[in-house]
């Protein structure tokens, strides 16, 4: 069941700072000096917010980031704004695919631990302030997450259409990473009761996968933005391109009931819980592995079988699902081969193999389907070592005086064909079940409010995060923003305190946290560190007093 939470997760006083809305409060001299940075590089004075409370200070901070955002929009970009603004739905729908692709982020394939952490390293160093203001990174381009979605923003903005900011506590990522360890750990299982001699390169990749789960929670955790945008009266749109996610949740309605209350309550976190749906996707994923693990296991009991018939092997293959399989992506084909190989199964292209080795197995009366398929089969069998093997001595005239032994080398190659098929077999069924690279994997869980305040609030945690690192500062956003981010890093700072004493706000904090029963793993991993290190600061006050 889907679900809303608009509890506020993490309190921290926020009732005490919300006493006195409309009193200018005397704000930590970090925080302005972190505003008036924010201020120059939005375009925003310091006289239009002098006399406003930090609440609508940040709004406005966040605002005229947006109309910042909007002013430097590319002129493509506001052409179609406009199509969107006066398209059907359908064609709305097709706008988002293209504002997806057009502002994905690009980034290479992660499959060691090293190109993990390089990723996670480079991910966090490279976070500059021209990543996050729109007229910054017109300049110099390559904006990070909230950069991204505050252009998405702006599109949003001059098309009129409804939007919601959208922040994951529980990303899809997250989810497919452990996903994808179990199916690894399974296929590394099987291969091993099966004594299935997989590639090197391949039981790397699975052991990588199947241990990623940890190495991930290297990542500290990071606020991140995408835009939830109303395409129809009955349909909101997830454009999340910095995380590679778009598409819709089949709860529809929440969002605009999320959306109608958040209009009256524009400081209000909202919390929508979909884990149904990415637990339905896992098991989905899953049983796609049905036919090609029964596959396997009809493969596996052929190749234990006495004595091996070629043609009725290469019948049973024709027969069964493998070439569908041979021309997926996944086996990494070279896009002529493939194209050649799909045209000779449907029998649209002229043979690589010679009608008369199917002739020298009896195989010349099958139906013309079954043949154009046998044929492509071997065809593919030349891109393999075991493959060439066995087509070569097919294709090789030999006296009557040895035909047996050529029988018998023709029944050891098949063997070998069949260990190969068997080992490659394996990686597919990684490849069919796998999420890392799956689009359609939502956020499971996520935080969605208006976007105005909460950008706000994180162009300051941001310039602060990369430039000043007050500990002052996430306090005080803490006390006005009920973002579970802004939270955590109020909490950490337990983490960051180099000194004995930790002051009681910060255990406030964590005992908050630790009462919104995060269901992240990794966040659950960043909380057991603030305990133990809470535990032992109390060990060793103890240890002091007793002395």
């Amino acid at each position: 069941m889907t679900t809303v939470n608009q509890r506020l997760p993490c309190s921290l006083e926020i009732a005490k700072a919300r006493k006195h809305p409309n009193q200018r409060e005397a704000l930590h001299p970090d925080l302005e000096r972190i505003l008036s940075f924010c201020r120059k590089r939005t375009v925003l004075t310091t006289a239009e917010t002098a006399s406003l409370p930090l609440t609508s200070t940040l709004t406005q901070l966040g605002e005229q980031a947006i109309q910042s955002a909007m002013e430097v929009l590319n002129p493509q970009l506001k052409a179609l704004a406009q199509e969107y603004a006066d398209g059907s739905d359908s064609r709305r729908n097709v706008i988002c695919e293209e504002l997806f692709h057009q502002f994905l982020t690009r980034t290479k394939p992660v499959r060691t631990q090293a190109e993990l952490v390089e990723h996670v390293c480079e991910d966090l160093t490279n976070q500059s302030c021209n990543r996050i203001f729109p007229r910054q990174f017109h300049k110099h381009g390559n904006p990070n997450c909230l950069g991204r979605a505050l252009i998405l923003l702006a599109f949003a903005r001059l098309a009129g259409a409804p939007v919601l900011g959208a922040t994951p506590l529980i990303s899809g990522s997250e989810i497919a990473i452990r996903h994808d360890a179990r199916v690894a750990r399974g296929i590394l299982s099987r291969a091993d009761r099966q004594q299935v001699k997989l590639k090197p390169e391949l039981k790397t990749f699975l052991e990588f996968m199947t241990a990623r789960p940890g190495i991930d929670r290297l990542r500290p955790p990071m606020f991140h933005m995408g835009i939830l945008m109303q395409t129809s009266a009955k349909r909101w749109t997830l454009i999340d391109p910095h995380a590679k996610v778009t598409g819709t949740y089949r709860n529809q309605r929440m969002f605009s009931e999320i959306h109608e209350q958040s209009l009256f309550q524009p400081e209000q976190v909202f919390e929508a819980d979909f884990r149904v749906e990415a637990d339905l996707k896992c098991s989905q994923q899953l049983w796609r592995l049905k036919p090609i693990t029964d596959l396997l296991g009809e493969l596996q009991t052929l190749s234990e079988t006495d004595q091996l018939d070629v043609g009725e092997v290469l019948v049973f293959l024709a027969e069964s699902n493998l070439p569908e399989y041979l021309l997926s992506d996944a086996w990494n084909l070279p896009r002529e081969e493939k194209a050649n190989i799909t045209a000779q199964m449907r029998g649209s292209a002229a043979p690589v193999i010679d009608h008369r080795l199917l002739e020298s197995l009896s195989l010349a009366n099958c139906s013309d389907s079954l043949r154009s398929r046998m044929q492509a089969l071997l065809s593919w069998f030349l891109l393999l070592d075991s493959g060439k093997e066995l087509v070569g001595l097919l294709a090789f005239a030999v006296s009557e005086g040895s035909e047996s032994l050529r029988r018998e080398m023709l029944e050891q190659s098949t063997r070998e064909l069949l260990e190969e098929l068997i080992a490659r077999l394996h990686g597919f069924l990684f490849n069919t079940a796998s999420l890392s690279n799956e689009r359609g994997l939502l956020h499971p869980v996520l935080e969605l409010y208006q976007p105005e305040f909460r950008v706000g609030v994180e162009l300051v945690s941001h310039v602060n995060a990369v430039t000043l690192r007050s500990e002052a500062i996430p306090e005080a956003l803490s006390r006005v923003c009920p973002g579970q981010t802004i939270q955590i890093s109020h909490a950490t700072k337990i983490l960051r305190n180099q000194q004995h004493y930790i002051t009681p706000s910060s255990h406030r904090a964590f005992q908050t946290l630790t009462a919104a029963e995060f269901q992240s793993e990794r966040l659950q991993d960043i909380l057991q560190r603030i305990s133990q290190k809470l535990f032992l600061t109390s060990e060793n006050r103890s240890t002091h007093d007793s002395e």
